[in-house]
């Protein structure tokens, strides 16, 4: 019994180690929401929450994806993620000029490459992956993101 409880004790504190950073905020440029605030919380070394927030003149879009990450290198990882989104238009090109307000809801899917920076707070992400429309009609296409973000303290 003591063997199983110090192995699993020294799994799980070398798995806390295994994490580079816990939070960290700065800004996503997309090819769909153009430039967002962006936000990254791992809830421990391989599952992580990200948060996007964008819009212009005439949108506002949110997006959250549940992220696993798995490491390449030291500097490096790469992860897949799945989350909703949802947002407020107003003729918005994408969907054909529409004159009236609309309520849109999706779901997007990423995989993506991270790296930290090691002596300095500051991570890069490049993703890409399926986006699906549901409401107001139904709409598939496809997203890809830098991101540039300061790793909290």
């Amino acid at each position: 019994m003591k063997t199983i409880l110090l192995s699993l004790s020294l799994i799980f504190s070398l798995s806390l180690f295994a994490q580079k950073y816990t939070n960290s905020i700065g800004l996503r440029f997309s090819n769909v929401g153009f430039t967002q605030l962006n936000a990254k919380h791992f809830l421990n070394a391989n599952n992580a929450l990200e948060v996007s927030l964008g819009g212009s003149s005439n949108y506002v879009w949110i997006q959250g994806n549940y992220e696993w990450h798995h490491e390449l290198t030291s500097d490096f990882d790469y992860y897949v993620g799945i989350g909703p989104g949802m947002g407020l238009v107003s003729g918005n090109p994408i969907m054909n000029n529409s004159a009236n307000d609309k309520f849109m809801v999706g779901a997007n899917g990423v995989i993506g490459t991270e790296y930290k920076l090691p002596d300095y707070p500051f991570t890069f992400a490049f993703e890409t992956g399926p986006y699906l429309q549901l409401i107001p009609n139904l709409r598939l296409g496809w997203n890809f993101g830098l991101a540039a973000r300061y790793v909290l303290p």
